[in-house]
Protein backbone atom coordinates (compact mmCIF):
# COMPACT_ATOMS: atom_id res chain seq x y z
CA UNK A 1 0.00 0.00 0.00
CA UNK A 2 2.54 2.60 0.48
CA UNK A 3 4.53 2.01 -2.41
CA UNK A 4 0.89 2.24 -4.08
CA UNK A 5 0.85 5.71 -1.92
CA UNK A 6 4.06 6.72 -3.00
CA UNK A 7 2.68 6.00 -6.99
CA UNK A 8 0.19 8.33 -6.74
CA UNK A 9 1.47 11.10 -5.40
CA UNK A 10 4.69 10.80 -8.08
CA UNK A 11 1.75 10.75 -10.22
CA UNK A 12 -0.09 13.75 -8.89
CA UNK A 13 3.56 15.64 -8.46
CA UNK A 14 3.76 15.02 -12.60
CA UNK A 15 0.43 15.82 -13.04
CA UNK A 16 0.78 19.34 -11.44
CA UNK A 17 4.37 20.02 -12.87
CA UNK A 18 2.84 19.45 -16.44
CA UNK A 19 -0.74 21.46 -15.78
CA UNK A 20 2.01 24.55 -14.42
CA UNK A 21 4.55 23.63 -17.74
CA UNK A 22 1.21 24.43 -19.48
CA UNK A 23 -0.03 27.13 -17.68
CA UNK A 24 3.31 28.76 -17.56
CA UNK A 25 3.54 31.59 -20.10
CA UNK A 26 6.11 31.63 -22.53
CA UNK A 27 8.02 34.55 -23.13
CA UNK A 28 7.05 35.98 -26.82
CA UNK A 29 10.14 35.81 -28.54
CA UNK A 30 9.51 31.48 -28.98
CA UNK A 31 7.34 30.38 -31.09
CA UNK A 32 4.92 27.45 -30.29
CA UNK A 33 5.28 24.35 -32.30
CA UNK A 34 1.82 25.05 -34.38
CA UNK A 35 4.02 28.37 -35.82
CA UNK A 36 6.90 25.89 -36.50
CA UNK A 37 4.38 23.83 -38.09
CA UNK A 38 3.19 26.76 -40.15
CA UNK A 39 7.15 27.87 -41.15
CA UNK A 40 7.49 24.40 -42.25
CA UNK A 41 4.47 24.16 -44.43
CA UNK A 42 5.56 28.15 -45.86
CA UNK A 43 9.08 27.02 -46.51
CA UNK A 44 8.57 26.34 -50.04
CA UNK A 45 7.50 30.32 -50.43
CA UNK A 46 10.14 31.50 -48.16
CA UNK A 47 12.27 29.58 -50.09
CA UNK A 48 11.12 31.19 -53.42
CA UNK A 49 11.23 34.97 -51.83
CA UNK A 50 14.61 34.04 -50.74
CA UNK A 51 15.81 32.75 -54.48
CA UNK A 52 14.33 36.17 -56.09
CA UNK A 53 16.34 38.41 -53.48
CA UNK A 54 18.95 36.37 -54.10
CA UNK A 55 19.03 36.73 -58.04
CA UNK A 56 18.16 40.56 -57.53
CA UNK A 57 20.32 41.12 -55.14
CA UNK A 58 23.29 39.29 -57.56
CA UNK A 59 22.11 41.02 -60.62
CA UNK A 60 22.42 44.59 -58.67
CA UNK A 61 26.02 43.54 -57.74
CA UNK A 62 27.33 42.45 -61.15
CA UNK A 63 25.40 46.18 -62.71
CA UNK A 64 27.78 47.63 -59.80
CA UNK A 65 30.56 45.59 -61.05
CA UNK A 66 30.04 46.73 -64.59
CA UNK A 67 29.63 50.39 -63.16
CA UNK A 68 32.96 50.00 -61.55
CA UNK A 69 34.76 48.48 -64.27
CA UNK A 70 33.74 51.27 -66.35
CA UNK A 71 34.83 53.73 -63.91
CA UNK A 72 38.01 52.28 -63.14
CA UNK A 73 38.69 52.14 -67.03
CA UNK A 74 37.38 56.03 -67.58
CA UNK A 75 40.01 56.73 -64.71
CA UNK A 76 43.06 54.62 -66.34
CA UNK A 77 42.11 56.51 -69.55
CA UNK A 78 41.54 59.80 -67.97
CA UNK A 79 45.40 59.29 -66.60
CA UNK A 80 47.16 57.88 -69.20
CA UNK A 81 45.83 61.43 -70.88
CA UNK A 82 46.79 63.43 -68.28
CA UNK A 83 50.21 61.81 -68.03
CA UNK A 84 50.78 62.33 -71.87
CA UNK A 85 49.57 66.43 -71.06
CA UNK A 86 52.51 66.36 -68.22
CA UNK A 87 54.87 64.81 -70.70
CA UNK A 88 54.04 67.62 -73.68
CA UNK A 89 53.97 70.13 -71.13
CA UNK A 90 57.02 69.38 -69.66
CA UNK A 91 58.96 68.76 -73.31
CA UNK A 92 57.06 72.18 -73.70
CA UNK A 93 58.59 74.16 -70.98
CA UNK A 94 61.93 72.60 -71.47
CA UNK A 95 61.82 74.10 -75.17
CA UNK A 96 60.63 77.75 -73.81
CA UNK A 97 63.39 77.58 -70.85
CA UNK A 98 66.05 77.16 -73.56
CA UNK A 99 64.68 79.59 -75.81
CA UNK A 100 64.57 82.19 -72.67
CA UNK A 101 68.32 81.29 -72.18
CA UNK A 102 69.15 81.69 -75.67
CA UNK A 103 66.72 85.40 -75.90
CA UNK A 104 69.15 86.18 -72.32
CA UNK A 105 72.19 85.29 -74.11
CA UNK A 106 70.98 87.22 -77.35
CA UNK A 107 70.36 90.32 -74.65
CA UNK A 108 73.67 89.95 -73.20
CA UNK A 109 75.45 89.95 -76.50
CA UNK A 110 73.69 92.93 -78.20
CA UNK A 111 74.53 94.51 -74.20
CA UNK A 112 78.19 94.23 -74.89
CA UNK A 113 78.19 94.74 -78.70
CA UNK A 114 76.84 98.14 -76.99
CA UNK A 115 78.96 99.14 -75.11
CA UNK A 116 81.87 97.97 -77.20
CA UNK A 117 80.50 100.51 -79.96
CA UNK A 118 79.70 103.05 -77.04
CA UNK A 119 83.57 102.76 -75.62
CA UNK A 120 84.38 103.15 -79.83
CA UNK A 121 82.87 106.05 -80.42
CA UNK A 122 83.95 107.75 -77.04
CA UNK A 123 87.55 107.01 -77.69
CA UNK A 124 87.28 107.98 -81.35
CA UNK A 125 85.43 111.47 -80.04
CA UNK A 126 88.64 111.90 -77.90
CA UNK A 127 91.17 110.86 -80.92
CA UNK A 128 89.93 113.33 -82.95
CA UNK A 129 89.67 116.05 -80.29
CA UNK A 130 93.25 115.25 -78.91
CA UNK A 131 94.35 115.49 -82.94
CA UNK A 132 92.75 119.09 -82.73
CA UNK A 133 94.12 120.35 -79.21
CA UNK A 134 97.72 118.21 -79.99
CA UNK A 135 97.14 120.33 -83.80
CA UNK A 136 96.75 123.64 -82.12
CA UNK A 137 99.48 122.92 -79.59
CA UNK A 138 101.82 122.12 -81.96
CA UNK A 139 100.86 125.25 -83.71
CA UNK A 140 101.19 127.31 -80.93
CA UNK A 141 104.90 126.24 -80.49
CA UNK A 142 105.72 126.69 -84.34
CA UNK A 143 104.70 130.02 -84.22
CA UNK A 144 106.45 130.92 -80.89
CA UNK A 145 109.57 129.49 -82.38
CA UNK A 146 108.88 131.17 -85.09
CA UNK A 147 107.89 134.60 -83.24
CA UNK A 148 111.47 134.06 -81.22
CA UNK A 149 113.54 133.38 -84.35
CA UNK A 150 111.93 136.84 -86.02
CA UNK A 151 112.54 138.79 -82.92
Amino acid sequence: MRTRHISVIGHVIGVLVIWIGLMYPTSAAQASWLDRVKDIYQLPENVEQIQKDYEATKQQLEEQKDKLSETIRHSQETEEKLLQQNEALQKENERLQERLKAMEQVAIDKENRSRKITNMVIAVVVLVVLYFVLGRVFRYVVWRRQKRQMR
